[in-house]
Formats: C-alpha cells, sequence, structure tokens
C-alpha cells in the first residue's frame, strides 16, 4: 500500500524506528520515545510539537496497516532516498532507541540485522550489538519454534493462576509429539521443562507477543487453527474450561486472524 501524498523521508524513518520500539515488543517506554524523538530531530530542524505530530502520523500508519509491510517498505524507500552515511546513522540510531530501556531483545536484534543486511551495513550492525551497552535478553540457540508453542502451553496452563498439573504437561507432550513426531516423549518434557523456566525468569509480555507474532509468521492459517486446537485441549486436561482461557484462546485466535468457537475447531 502507497504511502499518503504528504509523506516525507523523515515519516519513513519514524516507521523504521517505531518499528524497533514498539513494534518488537509492544510497548514505547518513555526513554524509547525520548530518543526517538532526538534522533528525528537531529535529522530535520523541526520543533517539538511538529516531531511529536510526525510520530503520531507515522504510529497511525504503522498499527492500522499491515506492520510488517509497512516497515519493508520504509526500508526500502530509505535504501534510496539516504546517502550512505545517513543510512549509517540510521542503524545507530536504532541502536540508541534499543538500548534506551536498558534491555536489548533478541527481537530487537533481529530487526537491525534485518534492515543492516538490506542496505549491506551487517558489519556495522554486529559490531554495534556487540558492544551495546544494554543488558543482552537472549533465550538461546536453543530455542526453536516447538519451544514457542510449548511457552503458549504454558500460558494457557497458568491461565486460571493454578500450577500445572502433570495430567497437563502430559497432554502438552503429547500435542508437541504431533508436531515433532521424530522426537521422543523425554526429549519433549525436556522442550516443555526449558519453556517453562523461560517462563518462570523472564517478563512475560513481550515473550508472550514474541511468541504470537513468530508463529503468526511460520504457520499457515490451517496450522494456527490446529494451535488454537492444542490450546483448547491443553486448558481442558483439568476437566473444564475457565473463563480467563477461553479469553486468552480467544485473544490468541484474533492475533492470528483465526476465527474460532470455544470447542475448538473453526467458525
Amino acid at each position: 500500500m502507497n504511502a499518503p501524498d504528504d509523506w516525507t523521508t523523515t515519516h519513513d524513518l519514524a516507521v523504521v524506528y517505531i518499528a524497533l520500539a514498539y513494534g518488537t515488543d509492544h510497548e514505547l517506554s518513555d526513554e524509547e520515545l525520548r530518543v526517538l524523538k532526538n534522533a528525528l530531530q537531529a535529522r530535520e530542524s523541526m520543533d517539538k510539537p511538529a516531531v511529536h505530530d510526525l510520530i503520531v502520523e507515522a504510529a497511525t500508519i504503522f498499527t492500522e496497516r499491515e506492520a510488517q509491510a509497512e516497515f519493508r517498505r520504509a526500508v526500502e524507500a530509505l535504501a534510496s532516498a539516504l546517502s550512505a552515511a545517513e543510512r549509517r546513522d540510521t542503524i545507530r540510531d536504532l541502536i540508541r532507541i534499543a538500548e534506551a530501556d536498558g534491555v536489548l531483545l533478541e527481537r530487537e536484534q533481529g530487526l537491525i540485522h534485518t534492515l543492516a543486511e538490506a542496505w549491506s551495513l551487517k558489519a556495522l550492525s554486529e559490531d554495534l550489538l556487540e558492544n551495546t551497552s544494554a543488558v543482552v535478553q537472549r533465550r538461546g540457540e536453543d530455542w526453536g519454534l516447538i519451544h514457542e508453542l510449548a511457552f503458549l502451553y504454558i500460558l494457557v496452563g497458568h491461565a486460571a493462576g493454578e500450577d500445572l498439573s502433570a495430567r497437563t504437561v502430559d497432554v502438552m507432550v503429547e500435542r508437541l509429539q504431533e508436531w515433532q513426531p521424530e522426537q521422543s516423549a523425554k526429549e519433549l518434557r525436556d522442550v516443555v521443562r526449558r519453556a517453562l523456566q523461560v517462563y518462570a525468569e523472564q517478563p512475560k509480555e513481550g515473550l508472550i507477543y514474541d511468541s504470537v507474532e513468530a508463529l503468526k509468521e511460520a504457520l499457515s492459517s490451517t496450522h494456527r487453527l490446529t494451535v488454537l486446537d492444542d490450546l483448547h485441549t491443553v486448558a481442558r486436561a483439568d476437566g473444564h474450561l475457565t473463563r480467563a482461557e477461553r479469553d486468552l484462546i480467544s485473544s490468541l485466535a484474533q492475533a492470528w486472524d483465526v476465527n474460532v468457537r470455544m470447542n475448538g475447531h473453526g467458525g
């Protein structure tokens, strides 16, 4: 989709900055917003109200349209609109925005690498990320889509505020085995154990968003429907579906653009 007629290169910069600051964890901290505004003001001779209006315009485009498509469009537009030096400065701006809240998320690193590769600046991004002053939050190389599935199973299993029962864990392993039948039950219990560790040790909101987005990108709509059926089965492992579990599954279905009925089938 094309940008509005009065769209500028600075708007595209704002889209890229917002994709990093907000799009990676669905949060925009005061410090991230401050650094973002400063980065834009440094590019253009604009007063604070004008910068604020520009950010609102860019954020509206970003949230009301397909976010990833808007990010890709902005990256392509900036590749031709910016000089080599300006593209390098943009990478540095993104690092500063990512570092602003003191934590550099794995998803933020991925977005910076994606943009850097598109602009042939991979070496610069790797050097800046390697020397970051922020705490780097990683789940490790052993974390894959099967772990994302297990993480969502655990999220639903805990939705009612109760500890996971042995029966619920058994159901999780059974469902995971449908996805990776080549793995043994023991290996899949290790996957659940690993996901439980991440669930217990790391802030959940950003991780939930990451898992939802990762699975949306990786799975077809049919497979996303299968995951929702898995979650329904996990929720009912102890005999009944609570309102909290129902609401969580419904919100996931909405995020994945899938219609479901609470009998576990598509609507």
